[in-house]
C-alpha cells in the first residue's frame, strides 16, 4: 500500500487544509531512475489521482459583516416663513438645483452643492468670502452664469447679481439679485429624503426641522477589527453579498484613522470605521440591512500553482511535488508562495503542464 504524508506548522497555519505531520515521503513499489536534479524516484501506484501544474491567479478573500444604508443622517431646517404646501416623498433623491419643499405655493429652499452652510445674505457689495465663490460655482454648473462673464471668485459683482436674477426667474421667484439664507441649503452632493419631520400644512421657518436626509449613494458601513485593518484600502474593489442572495460590486470609499473601542460580554474590541460604496448598481428594495463584504486579502497573478493536496513534506525539511515521468515518478523540491482557494504557488524545477500526483 502506498502512503502520502501531510503537512503541518506554518503551512497549515496559512490555511492549507488536509495536510498533516512531517515524516517519510512515501513507500514505493519499485525502483526508478533518480531525477537529474537529485530528487528521489518512485514508481507510480495504480489508481492514483493526478493534476497538471498550471498558471493561475490566486486571490484570497476576507469576509466582513456590514450594514447597508445611505450614510449619516442630516436634519434640514429653515426655509421662508409660511405654510408648507408641498413636500417630496420619502426615498426621493434630489439633485443640484432641485427645490427641497414648497412654502405658500412657491418654491422654498433650493439644494445647491458646497461644503459651507448658507450663513448670511449675499448681494452686491457684500464682503468677499468663500461662500460667494460657492454660489457662483453653482450658478455656472446650473447654466445661469457663463464663466467667461462671471468670474468664479470671492467677490459678488453685478454679473453675479444678473446670474442670480436668471436663476430666480427660472424658479418663479421675485428677481431681486440677492440671496437670503432661507433661499438655499448647501450639501456635499445629491440627497435622499429619509424621514419627513413636518407635514403639508405645518408652519415652516428658520427654526423648523422639515426633513432628515442622507447621501443619495447606497453604502455599507463596517466596523473593521484593527487586527484586519490591512485588508481594506481606499478604492479597492470588493463584492457585497445581499440578504436576498444577490451579489453586487463595490469599492472601498474610506477607511477611518481613529480607533474606536467597543466593550461587551467581558471583552473589548478595537475597530476602524470603513465605508464601502456600491458600484454595481443599487440594492433596490433593501435599506438598513445586514450584508457580507468580500475583501481581497492577497493575490498573485499568472503564477504556477497546484492543489494543496499535491504537496509532500520532505523528511529533511521543505516540500516537494511527485511528478510523473516516463519511467515512474520523481520528487521535485519546490518553494511555496501565495495560497488561495485550496491552491498554492510553487517555484522550482517545475514547469507548466507537468503532471503531479495529488492522492
Amino acid at each position: 500500500m502506498r502512503r502520502r504524508t501531510f503537512l503541518t506548522g506554518a503551512l497549515a497555519a496559512a490555511g492549507l487544509v488536509g495536510l498533516g505531520g512531517l515524516g517519510a515521503v512515501g513507500l514505493v513499489h519499485g525502483p526508478s531512475a533518480g531525477a537529474a536534479d537529485g530528487s528521489t524516484g518512485t514508481t507510480l501506484a495504480p489508481s492514483v489521482k493526478t493534476t497538471k501544474v498550471a498558471k493561475r491567479d490566486l486571490v484570497q478573500t476576507q469576509q466582513i459583516d456590514g450594514r447597508l444604508g445611505y450614510g449619516a443622517t442630516r436634519a434640514l431646517a429653515g426655509g421662508p416663513e409660511g405654510t408648507i404646501t408641498a413636500l417630496p416623498a420619502e426615498g426621493t433623491v434630489l439633485n443640484q438645483g432641485d427645490t427641497l419643499w414648497e412654502v405658500d405655493g412657491a418654491p422654498g429652499p433650493a439644494l445647491l452643492f458646497g461644503a459651507r452652510p448658507m450663513w448670511r445674505a449675499l448681494s452686491s457689495g457684500v464682503d468677499k468670502g468663500e461662500d460667494v465663490r460657492q454660489l457662483e460655482e453653482n450658478l455656472v454648473a446650473l447654466g445661469y452664469a457663463d464663466s467667461a462673464v462671471v468670474t468664479v471668485d470671492d467677490s459678488y459683482t453685478s454679473a453675479t447679481a444678473t446670474a442670480v436674477k436668471k436663476w430666480q426667474k427660472a424658479r418663479g421667484l421675485e428677481q431681486t439679485g440677492h440671496v437670503e439664507p432661507t433661499d438655499v441649503v448647501f450639501a456635499a452632493g445629491p440627497v435622499r429624503i429619509g424621514t419627513l419631520k413636518a407635514a403639508v400644512g405645518d408652519k415652516g421657518g428658520a427654526a423648523t426641522v422639515v426633513m432628515e436626509v442622507t447621501g443619495a449613494e447606497q453604502t455599507v458601513s463596517i466596523q473593521l477589527d484593527t487586527a484586519k485593518a490591512g485588508v481594506a484600502k481606499p478604492d479597492d474593489p470588493v463584492t457585497v453579498e445581499l440578504t436576498d442572495g444577490r451579489t453586487v460590486d463595490g469599492a472601498v470609499r474610506s477607511v477611518g484613522t481613529v480607533v474606536h473601542s467597543d466593550s461587551g460580554e467581558g471583552q473589548t474590541s478595537n475597530y476602524l470605521d470603513v465605508v464601502v460604496a456600491l458600484t454595481g448598481g443599487q440594492a433596490v428594495g433593501l435599506d438598513d440591512a445586514p450584508v457580507t463584504v468580500n475583501f481581497t486579502r492577497s493575490s498573485a497573478t499568472g503564477v504556477l500553482a497546484v492543489p494543496v493536496r499535491a504537496l509532500l513534506a520532505l523528511a529533511e525539511g521543505g516540500y516537494a511535488l511527485e511528478r510523473i515521468t516516463a519511467t515512474g515518478t520523481e520528487l521535485v523540491p519546490v518553494k511555496l508562495g501565495d495560497t488561495a482557494d485550496g491552491y498554492v504557488q510553487v517555484t522550482g524545477n517545475i514547469a507548466e503542464g507537468d503532471t503531479v500526483v495529488t492522492a
